[in-house]
């Protein structure tokens, strides 16, 4: 008599877990699909320096657009965009934000590389700050100035001189990392230090009323394109990342616009300075994500000088490693 109920309860449990197994395997198979659909971020790696000329990366970082853009963004903070350009260069990073004279560079010594985007620039973006007693750049004669070696201040500084009739072989250019200019000028190492900000800002403040700014470099020919490089490994394998960035970079730079003071306070958490003085400093700025014929005009015009000043032996042929198809992706 207990046989048939024995068995029927047998029955009953199997088909428990046989229904068990079954909503358990349909959910695994749902989350499977559903992580199916959803796309694998994808791995890129972006240099740039935590200054002035870099604030809409620096507000990017900050809000997540990298990665709400769907990278995984690995952000490599150099002290200039010379250290971008080694970067690309060594294939330590895909993507680098860079000043016109190193973009320049990277493209005449690296084969492969591609400008895929300016994102601003600025006529007086940098800066001369020195002692009193040089009034104007034709007192540079037997003086040193502080420079980063190989930037577009460098080569802003090269055109002051020309354009001044001051024979560069005169002045004694002292190679010196950014972030040491300003107590390089306090304890009177150099006599000037010629910077983008916020290093002119920052020496002003650590010297007070010895010194003064010199001469900037509104006047010399160019609006000193800054520009998103990208390495050749980067452009055959990475496409899809590279106009991800750009559209983060150019929601940033949106964001810069929309939300002024908010921004300020990001880039001013980064750059050291205060709000005020970071305010004050992008004034000398504008950002816009492009690639327009000024553009490589001015990039053509700093490459032609910098052959002529023997930094470089050749001139690149900048319309051949310019790849607007990124930009183009990212606007469509």
């Amino acid at each position: 008599m207990n046989e048939p109920k024995r068995n029927k309860r047998t029955m009953t449990v199997a088909i428990v877990i046989v229904a068990a197994i079954v909503v358990v395997a349909a959910v695994a198979a749902a989350l499977v699909m559903s992580n199916a659909a959803q796309p694998k971020p994808m791995d890129v790696t972006i240099t740039y320096s935590n200054k002035v000329d870099y604030e809409p990366l620096i507000v990017a970082a900050k809000l997540g657009y990298f990665g709400d853009e769907g990278l995984n963004a690995t952000l490599l903070i150099v002290s200039g965009g010379i250290q971008s350009a080694e970067a690309l260069a060594t294939g330590s990073a895909d993507l680098g934000a860079m000043g016109d004279a190193p973009g320049v560079t990277l493209m005449a010594q690296t084969s492969g590389v591609k400008l895929v985007a300016s994102y601003g620039g600025g006529e007086g973006m940098h800066r001369m700050i020195g002692y009193d007693d040089i009034e104007n750049v034709s007192d540079l004669a037997g003086k040193s100035v502080g420079v980063q070696i190989g930037s577009s201040s460098q080569c802003a500084l090269l055109r002051l001189l020309d354009k001044y009739g001051v024979d560069a072989d005169s002045v004694t250019q002292v190679p010196l990392n950014p972030s040491d200019m300003p107590t390089a000028l306090r304890t009177r190492q150099v006599d000037a230090i010629m910077a983008s900000e916020p290093y002119p800002t920052k020496s002003e403040t650590s010297c007070g009323d010895e010194v003064h700014e010199i001469a900037n470099s509104t006047g010399l020919g160019s609006s000193y394109p800054l520009v998103i490089m990208a390495s050749q490994k980067a452009v055959a394998q990475k496409s899809a990342a590279i106009t991800a960035a750009l559209r983060a970079i150019d929601r940033a730079i949106s964001y810069m616009s929309t939300n002024h003071d908010s921004a300020m306070t990001i880039c001013a958490n980064k750059t050291g300075l205060s709000v005020a003085d970071e305010e004050r400093c992008l004034a000398s700025l504008t950002y816009n994500l492009s690639l327009e014929p000024k553009v490589l005009d001015d990039l053509n015009s700093t490459a032609q000088f910098l052959v002529d000043g023997g930094k470089i032996p050749s001139m690149p042929d900048i319309a051949s490693c310019t790849d607007e198809s990124f930009l183009l992706a990212m606007k469509g």
